[in-house]
């Protein structure tokens, strides 16, 4: 019984350093298996099983360190050869074969037939094999662990492959790793401490195990934190516009339900507004149009404190719409002194989502076609008040439909001149507000536009304070508000936000100091499609001449917006854009834009070609100077010999620096010895104490004379240090260390 106990121990203990080398070389060459796994197309299934069963095996083999390095090579590439056979056999890719057909003729030609699989099998040996050579050295670990955490830090960061978790496996395996190494140079260095802990292992696992857990407990108990920056790879594709839609990280998915609630997009409810979004980037539609506009879909009246909810006369009357026939006007609108520019747009869907209203620039004239075709209009209804085209959710919704609108041109300098008129009954709607609106949220109003005399001005007033007060963020820290209502929450309390935050802040402000507004929603320009072609052909000051010029717009999920419009007696609904970072599209008339045919164009200037010889001259002048410069230091460097001195200095400053370490080695010792109970007296010098503790310890007199005999080298002798020097002072300090 005995016998079989130690027998189990040397299976267990013998060469234990080697054996966890093994495994931890295994376990990270088992990380990269994973990420190979993960690539879509890079490895067959098959190839998969096949490296991580011949790991194992590897892993095995390695075990029986008794064995003669050949006998266990050949024991493994045979077990290689073998998981070939059986894996591909189980996957059907080859017959089955006997073991007697490879100790025949035949044995070339099955080896063939498990190729290029064997190939995969036989490197993942090699490389297991090399890795636990390369771990055996701290340095070539170093080496091991930075281009491994780089390589998968790097794919992580731009792919969609979630690899953390074996990022985190690489580390731990790496740290543990340094620590075996450790323990070979403390091997190597004191074979007494080290049969000591060979024998009695226990005493520094059990060391070990309760600073790893102390620390995984801490971990798992501290609070978790959102990222501060953002992911590369969704940044990254941000900027190619692509989709990050329908994740809270890579790798870590969430309901559709959670999906939609979190992600930017066409809100279909605006009851209950407020948290946090992820930008989904998935294109919806592409718009040729001939001006740049936002593209409006709803408009929101009744404010309950929490958010918009749609009151019975926004749900009708609606008309019916006629192929090209100019949509009815707005009552409030008759005998409007606003200009207007046509707008044609041409909407072509990109996505299978299904919305309520067709999506155009404000306001809307006609309706000129839908799916190509101008017929099949009868889910379309029309309500002038909102200037909403509704569709019937009941059809399938169009692909691709063209509208006409005419947009406002905002004459600022009229507007300024209007008086705020007395409201009629139709208009009340637009300044309701509930008694949930603190008095603050009044007062704010009140003292932002106290000096301020006509409603545009004061409209503008608003406009710029939310513009100019508050960061815009699509995650606010909703854990600041505390009050019962949206606007007030978000003007005292959390004080950061998104456009619904802004938008309905306007509205809400401007109602209380009685201009009638109404909230709306749809989506922002998006962004321009430029071709290669039309980038040869303009020069990029020209492009930015007109950013509100015409062409193709990409709009996404992500430029799902609102923003407010506000009524003018006489002019209409006239949008505003409070939210911080957007640029409202602005209408302009052609003949202000156009240079006026009676002005004077100044004359072209001849062009002048530049005098050839003159210039040729200056640059040869600046040559010879250079030149003649260049001479005149490099004399200067030889005559002084400062190429000499700054070596002399160098050598001076290594030497300096020399002594400084083996005092500071010496002083160290010190502190080593002061620990021991080795204790220098005050009226001592240094060699008195030396001399005192090799009394006591004769074992180590040889060696703190030695130490003594470089400190006062370095302390008051003249001559210089070497490198010898502190090497051997460093050893001596080091044995000296680990024999108290």
């Amino acid at each position: 019984m005995k016998r079989q106990r130690m027998w189990l121990k040397r299976l267990l203990w013998d060469e234990w350093p080697h054996r966890l080398s093994v495994l931890l070389s295994g376990l990270i060459l088992l990380q990269f298996v994973y990420w190979f796994a993960k690539e879509d197309g890079f490895w067959l299934p098959e190839t998969v099983v096949i490296v991580k069963l011949t790991l194992l095996a590897i892993f095995a083999f390695e075990h029986l360190t008794r064995l003669h390095w050949i006998v266990r090579g050949i024991l493994q590439l045979a077990s290689v050869v073998v998981i070939n056979v059986l894996v591909l056999e189980q996957f059907e890719v080859i017959a089955p074969m006997k073991a007697s057909s490879f100790l025949n003729s035949k044995l070339f030609l099955n080896l063939y037939e498990l190729t290029p699989y064997l190939w995969f099998g036989m490197g993942a040996w090699v490389v297991y094999v090399t890795v636990i050579w390369w771990v055996e050295v701290k340095w070539r670990v170093y080496i091991l662990l930075v281009v491994s955490l780089l390589a998968l830090c790097i794919r992580d960061s731009f792919s969609s492959i979630y690899l953390w978790p074996q990022v985190a496996v690489i580390v731990g395996c790496g740290l543990l790793l340094l620590i075996l190494n450790h323990f070979a140079q403390l091997r190597r260095k004191d074979p007494t401490a080290w049969r000591h802990l060979a024998e009695y292992p226990a005493s520094i696992a059990m060391t070990a195990a309760s600073l790893i857990g102390v620390t995984v407990l801490a971990g798992s108990l501290m609070p978790e934190v959102g990222p501060m920056l953002t992911d590369p790879y969704t940044a990254w594709r941000a900027s190619q516009g692509e989709s990050m839609a329908f994740t809270t990280g890579k790798g870590v998915t969430v309901s559709p339900s959670e999906a939609m609630d979190s992600s930017s997009g066409y809100s279909r409810s605006d009851a209950n507004l407020g948290g946090g979004f992820r930008f989904d980037y998935t294109p919806v539609m592409k718009i040729e149009t001939d001006h740049r506009a936002y593209w409006r879909g709803e408009t929101r009246s009744h404010y309950t404190g929490k958010g918009w909810e749609e009151r019975d006369s926004e749900r009708g009357p609606w008309n019916a719409i006629r192929p090209e026939a100019s949509l009815p006007a707005d009552a409030r609108l008759a005998g409007s002194k606003s200009k207007t520019v046509e707008v044609k747009q041409t909407v072509t869907l990109m996505s299978e989502q299904q919305y309520p209203v067709l999506f155009g620039a404000y306001s809307i004239q006609k309706v000129m076609g839908l799916n190509g075709v101008n017929n099949g209009f009868e889910p379309l209804q029309w309500s002038a008040p909102q200037s909403e085209i509704r569709y019937s959710e009941r059809q399938p919704y169009p692909q691709t439909y063209t509208i006409v609108s005419q947009m406002p041109v905002v004459n600022e300098e009229a507007l300024r001149k209007l008086l705020l008129a007395p409201l009629g009954p139709d208009m009340a709607e637009f300044v309701q507000l509930p008694g949930s609106v603190p008095e603050r949220v009044h007062k704010l109003a009140a003292d932002l536009t106290k000096d301020v005399a006509t409603p545009y001005d004061k409209a503008k007033k608003l406009e710029q304070y939310l513009r100019t007060s508050f960061p815009y963020t699509n995650k606010p820290d909703v854990s600041k508000g505390q009050s019962r209502d949206f606007v007030d929450r978000f003007l005292f309390e959390i004080k950061e936000g998104y456009c619904d935050y802004y938008s309905t802040a306007m509205v809400v402000l401007s109602r209380s100091i009685g201009l009638p507004a109404r909230w709306v929603k749809g989506y922002a320009s998006g962004t321009p499609d430029f071709q290669h072609t039309e980038l040869q052909s303009f020069a990029p000051n020209e492009l930015l001449m007109d950013p509100d010029g015409g062409g193709v717009y990409t709009v996404r999920n992500s430029d799902a917006h609102s923003w407010v419009e506000i009524y003018f007696d006489g002019y209409g609904w006239i949008p505003f854009e409070p939210t911080a970072g957007f640029a409202m599209p602005r209408a302009v008339l052609l003949e202000e834009t156009s240079a006026s045919p009676a002005e004077p164009q100044p004359a072209p200037k001849p062009e002048t070609k530049p005098a050839e010889p003159a210039v040729k001259t200056h640059h040869a002048a600046a040559w010879s100077i250079t030149a003649a410069a260049i001479a005149v230091a490099a004399f200067l460097v030889w005559k002084l010999q400062v190429v000499e001195l700054l070596k002399e200095r160098a050598r001076r400053r290594r030497a300096s620096l020399l002594k400084q370490k083996v005092i500071v080695e010496c002083e160290r010792l010190l502190r080593i010895f002061r620990r021991k109970g080795y204790v220098r007296e005050e009226h001592e010098t240094l060699r008195e104490a030396v001399r005192r503790w090799s009394r006591q310890s004769r074992g180590m007199s040889e060696e703190l004379e030695a130490v003594l005999h470089v400190f006062e080298k370095a302390k008051y002798g003249k001559a210089e240090i070497t490198e010898e020097d502190w090497k051997q002072t460093n050893q001596i300090v080091e044995r000296l260390r680990s024999q108290l």
